[in-house]
């Protein structure tokens, strides 16, 4: 029999199913329209069967649902509505389907109706099978607590398929889960159980009968099973590597990035770019990390992206506890990709200890006792910076805003005329410099492997010397052809160009490493209840990536204890006059070839009495004689040398500055210590600039061939007899341009025979080193090339004033000279004292 309708009818539901695509699912007005057209269009059809009817006001309640924002997961209720109309549409064009498939249907979406009233009109019914449990399931929704107690009793009653007990087991327990409203991802866990009972089907299907299960043990006696716990392994499976090791590039990037900016939000907290650049990367990477199937880290991106949403929306302040909440989620996601890569090499993914009551505190900040309460390291006042810069005093800070209390406190001092507009001009400066500046300019960029980066400098290297070979080669040299040496000299402006461009491949700014000594100095501050200001200076100056993860060691130690053993507590800072806010600056700059790298700190400085008794109760120094401030300063150099009364998880073992002292003497540096008592202590460390290509100038002392780096050279002269004098326990002095420079003669340091010893007919080289300058006599200026540094190997890694070798274009080893460490061993007594420890008397130090 056929149901009569009218015709344009099917054609509307059709109409309207097609629809269904173009409505956006938070276009709650476009839903609660589409209710109201069905409602119009039908016109109650005499001969339509019941079930046609239920299912008909079960759409429109769906949709009406949909109307108000309801539904927990929307794309699910637009799918029943669309599987509900196509049911509809079958049933008004076709022969009248079976009551019992349309109530199946009509079961199925049940969903759209008021939580629990279809299941709660029927009695609740308890499942009396598997399959009655897989569709009970479908017809719960999240907060059905009573239903989802229901269906776990029912789970532990059931009869199980061989096989099947531990599955069912499981479902039970995220049951009593969602009973409990203790399930973390509702949607998750209601997935789960649904794969869970399609496990227990499927393995009933292929053992045969269900008649066989009947008969098997129940479940009642069992405990329903806990969630997942840290021990399991989250990694996904058949993981695509690629992918993957994609993901925690960009992530790394990307938490970098995030960890800049909130540090910058603590200064600035209305600062919205910055809220956005770190809300962009909280979405990124939940997002990268959901696709990938990395839940951990998804799910706590997503919470950690909502508390930046409030952040954004101004419904809560980036202050106080929520700014620690919020570094906290960065650490942990920092600690998950980390735990990622870790997973590649084969290791399991774990929960982290602490992510469940991190990711609590995330869904409800408030309820975990977060508020927007400062805490002790608060920004730093204009008055206090200019009391610390020594412009001002305390009180003529305070009488000025007091004289003043209309206007902020910059204007204040100046009104007052206790401070100059410059002054406070610069206080405002500094004040801004940890917030971030305008974004730089959008590069477009590829990223390149390491060894092949490596590979490159290394195939440049070789071209230089294969080049140097060439150009001073002697037919070359002495040709009149003037067309080879017009293109030799084009080569070697190539040459020169690509070794350039290829240096500055790898050259990085130390701007990753000054914003990671902010957050130590910022958690030790905190840990130790200081009020530390972290100042940088310079971050924009390059260096090699390889030296930019040797010297981060020394870097932790030497801020650290910056902050520990330098800056006192606010009460002893307030006592002793100075403002309660201490300041620790890093800065970095270039220096005649060379890194200088310094950590400054306006706290109690180091006390020369307490190191000298220290050293003296260890036995490093005798109870006499008379030690200059830099012998003293460089005892805490020493292993296992430290001043501290109490060993804590900070400090106190004295292991840490020898660890300083070592890496910076690995890479031919230098570290140097200025300090006053009370006024505060000044770490100074210089570093190569590279170490791969330098700029040289070739010399020749006897026969020998030494390379000296062009950045430390001023300029070279040949000397008259009036400006040569000896000075008393000073030895050789040169005039030049009012001021007397130290000679230092090549041949005596190293021992080289057949020199040139009459100083008007040698050549000297004068050179710097930071504030020391010297004259270095030689014999003749070969020529100025670019040299690639080659190391020397473990018998010659420890030679004073050298720093390693170079292939000359003959085919023989030049020594390139540091001359840092050349000017501190070329006194006579140092080199007397260095042999003297060695044992024996070198011979010319010559390749």
């Amino acid at each position: 029999m056929r149901t009569c309708h009218p015709p344009q009818l099917p054609a509307k539901i059709r109409c309207i199913l097609e629809r269904l695509d173009d409505i956006p699912v938070g276009d709650f007005d476009a839903w609660g329209a589409l209710a109201e057209e069905l409602k119009l269009l039908w016109h109650n059809p005499p001969e339509a069967p019941p079930e046609a009817r239920s299912l008909l006001q079960g759409v429109v309640e769906g949709l009406e649902r949909l109307g108000v924002g309801e539904p927990a997961d929307r794309l699910s209720a637009v799918e029943a509505v669309a599987a509900g109309l196509q049911t509809l549409e079958a049933a008004l064009l076709g022969p009248a389907p079976q009551g019992g498939s349309l109530s199946a249907v009509a079961g199925q979406n049940a969903a759209f109706k008021p939580a629990g009233a279809s299941r709660r009109a029927s009695g609740a019914q308890r499942p009396e099978s598997i399959d009655d449990a897989a569709a009970f399931l479908v017809q719960l929704e999240a907060e059905d607590h009573d239903e989802w107690d229901c269906l776990a009793s029912a789970l532990e009653q059931l009869p199980h398929p061989a096989g099947g007990r531990e599955r069912l087991e499981e479902a039970a327990g995220l049951c009593r889960q969602m009973a409990h409203g203790a399930a973390h991802e509702p949607a998750g866990c209601i997935t789960r159980i649904g794969d869970l009972l399609d496990e227990v089907v499927n393995g009933r299907d292929r053992l045969g009968s269900s008649a066989h299960a009947s008969a098997a043990e129940p479940l009642i006696e069992k405990a329903p099973a806990p969630l997942p716990t840290a021990c399991l392994d989250y990694m996904p499976e058949n993981a695509d590597s690629d992918l993957l090791a994609e993901f925690i590039t960009e992530s790394t990037d990307l938490i970098q990035n995030a960890e800049e900016a909130l540090l910058s939000l603590e200064h600035d907290p209305e600062d919205t770019e910055a809220v956005g650049k770190v809300f962009r990367a909280f979405h990124t990477v939940k997002g990268t990390a959901g696709f990938l199937e990395l839940t951990l880290i998804a799910e706590l991106g997503h919470h950690a992206e909502t508390l930046l949403s409030r952040v954004r929306e101004g419904e809560v302040r980036y202050s106080g506890g929520y700014a620690d909440l919020s570094l906290q989620a960065l650490d942990t996601i920092k600690h998950l990709v980390g735990a990622v890569q870790k997973a590649l090499e084969g290791e399991p993914l774990r929960k982290p200890e602490g992510y469940d009551v991190l990711l609590e505190t995330l869904r409800n900040p408030e309820a975990a006792g977060i508020s927007e309460e400062p805490s002790d390291a608060c920004a730093p006042r204009i008055g206090d910076l200019l009391v610390a810069q020594g412009k001002l005093e305390r009180e003529q800070v305070e009488k000025a805003l007091s004289d003043h209390p209309e206007v902020k406190a910059g204007m204040a001092l100046v009104r007052s005329q206790a401070a100059s507009v410059a002054d406070v001009s610069q206080a405002l400066r500094a004040q801004k410099q940890m917030r971030c500046g305008p974004g730089p300019a959008v590069e477009s960029s590829v990223r390149v492997s390491t060894q092949r980066l490596d590979r490159l400098i290394d195939l440049v290297g070789e071209l230089v010397i294969a080049y140097s070979m060439v150009s001073q080669d002697a037919s070359v040299v002495n040709s009149q052809n003037h067309g080879l040496a017009k293109k030799v000299a084009h080569a070697s402006k190539i040459v020169r160009e690509l070794q350039d461009i290829s240096m500055s491949m790898r050259m990085v700014p130390l701007k990753a490493t000054f914003n990671k000594m902010a957050r130590l100095a910022r958690d030790v501050a905190r840990k130790l209840g200081k009020n530390v200001n972290f100042l940088t200076e310079g971050e924009d100056t390059e260096i090699d990536r390889n030296l930019v993860d040797i010297i981060n060691d020394p870097l932790v130690h030497m801020v650290r204890n910056a902050v520990d053993h330098g800056i006192e507590t606010p009460d002893v800072r307030r006592s002793n006059g100075k403002p309660e806010q201490g300041t620790v600056q890093i800065s970095a700059c270039h220096s005649a070839g060379s890194v200088v790298v310094e950590i400054s700190d306006d706290g109690k400085g180091l006390d020369r009495d307490v190191l000298l008794a220290k050293a003296r109760e260890r036995s490093l120094i005798g109870d006499t004689g008379d030690f200059s401030d830099r012998e003293v300063f460089n005892l805490i150099f020493e292993p296992g040398f430290s001043t501290a009364h109490v060993v804590t998880d900070v400090s106190g073992r004295g292991v840490g500055m020898d660890v300083v002292k070592k890496n910076i003497e690995l890479l031919h540096g230098t570290v140097e210590i200025k300090s006053e008592k009370g006024a505060g202590s000044v770490f100074r460390m210089s570093l190569p600039l590279t170490l791969a290509i330098i700029d040289g100038m070739v010399i020749r002392v006897g026969r020998e061939t030494y390379v000296i780096p062009t950045v430390s050279i001023i300029r070279s002269v040949k000397p008259a007899a009036g400006e040569i004098a000896t000075v008393f326990q000073q030895g050789e002095m040169l005039g030049l341009q009012g001021q007397l420079i130290p000679l230092y003669r090549m041949s005596q340091i190293f021992g080289i025979q057949d020199a040139q010893e009459d100083l008007q007919k040698a050549i000297v080289v004068v050179v710097e080193d930071e504030d020391r300058r010297a004259g270095l006599v030689i014999d003749e200026l070969v020529s100025r090339q670019q040299v690639v540094i080659k190391s020397l190997g473990e018998a010659l890694k420890n030679i004073p004033g050298i720093s390693g070798g170079a292939i000359m274009p003959d085919g023989r080893v030049g020594l390139i000279l540091d001359v840092g460490g050349l000017l501190r061993f070329a006194t006579p007594d140092r080199r007397d004292a260095y042999r003297e420890e060695a044992g024996v008397r070198p011979p010319a130090l010559a390749a």
